[in-house]
């Protein structure tokens, strides 16, 4: 047996797919922009603040650590003591720059270091005095122990924040590490939208190529269905009988109750087709064919029986107007009456014109 395909709307399944897909691209399109965007900017600006901050530091810490190895022996001589004015002035402006330097502002914009450095240079510059009054050993012993604790201080914190595993580090790293796994978290959004474009294709093809094969006036298998199917059970070889149909007087009722009323018939006619269990086909107008796996005589008569009593049945085409309509039926069996499908067709409709001719239209 072969079973027909039902005429169905695009389910809302398929609709809830497309729309959760649209949504989902716009998603992940926008969150991929915007890790690759973070991607860069992260990377940029790790990469900048390193590079910043090894020049700044290295520079202010080549002059303080010379001025503080210096500043014990600032008395020995004038010109020791000149030595150790000017490596002040030099760290100064070491300080000074990298506080107020444009291209240090990546650098010292990383938490906390603003605060320690401003701090360090604020106690730095209170040294100014000691440094430019500075005559005895006593005073130089004084100002090497203060430079040291600022030099010792500020070594401190550059180990502490600018080694492998410091805090920093450690805070770039955490950060690459969320990126990452909201990138895989996109990633997986990104596998959802294929998933669903893949279904989405499938039940849209599905559909199509049901709509192909399916008449949409009655919602049961078309002439192309029929042919199909046709091919399909004469290459098995499977025994089958072909029915076709015919409705008598089908012309008379459009002419008088109107088109609307026609297609009514049609749409019962096919309805009650159904009861026939077994695979219903509208080939065109008002002709319809069958096919089932029963071949004995009394099976196909009984069948051609129950199909003629159904129609005998009143079909209300409007408000007040009810008819009866008779059918004209012919069938031919695969492989005794014939085993090419023309001929099957051509055997089935010959029978169905000698059924129509012996037959009297009857219009209610």
């Amino acid at each position: 047996m072969w079973t027909k395909t039902s005429y169905k709307a695009p389910s809302s399944s398929l609709r809830k797919a497309k729309n959760l897909l649209l949504l989902l691209s716009v998603g992940v399109v926008a969150a991929n922009l915007y890790f690759l965007n973070a991607t860069r900017h992260h990377a940029q600006s790790y990469s900048a603040q390193q590079n910043q901050a090894t020049w700044f530091l290295f520079q202010l810490t080549k002059e303080f650590t010379e001025l503080n190895t210096m500043a014990p022996f600032a008395h020995l001589s004038p010109q020791h003591l000149a030595n150790i004015e000017l490596k002040y002035e030099l760290t100064w402006s070491r300080f000074d720059l990298l506080l107020t330097s444009r291209e240090a502002d990546t650098f010292i914009t990383l938490p906390g270091a603003r605060m320690y450095f401003q701090t360090l240079f604020n106690q730095f510059k209170l040294l100014d005095s000691q440094v430019f009054s500075l005559q005895s050993e006593a005073d130089a012993e004084k100002l090497g122990r203060e430079f040291n604790s600022l030099y010792m201080s500020m070594i401190r914190y550059i180990n502490t924040n600018f080694r492998i595993k410091s805090p920093l580090y450690e805070r770039q790293m955490q950060d690459a590490r969320d990126l990452h796994q909201t990138q895989l978290i996109s990633l997986i959004l990104l596998i959802v939208c294929i998933a669903l474009v893949m279904f989405i294709l499938q039940k849209e093809s599905e559909y199509h190529k049901e709509q192909s094969l399916t008449d949409s006036l009655t919602g049961i298998s078309n002439r192309l269905a029929l042919f199909q199917d046709l091919q399909r059970a004469t290459q098995v070889e499977e025994p089958f009988t072909v029915f076709l149909l015919d409705l008598n007087g089908f012309k008379q009722i459009n002419d008088k109750y109107g088109h609307q009323a026609g297609d009514k018939v049609l749409q019962v006619f096919s309805s009650r087709l159904k009861k026939a269990s077994t695979a219903s086909y509208r080939i065109g107008g008002d002709e319809f064919a069958l096919m089932t796996n029963a071949t004995a005589d009394s099976e196909l008569k009984h069948l051609a029986s129950v199909i003629e009593q159904e129609m005998q049945l009143p079909i209300q085409v409007t408000r007040y107007n009810e008819v009866t309509i008779a059918t004209s039926i012919g069938y031919a069996s695969f492989p005794s009456d014939s085993r090419e499908i023309n001929e099957l067709l051509l055997i089935a409709d010959s029978n169905m014109y000698i059924e129509k001719q012996n037959t009297r239209k009857v219009i209610g």
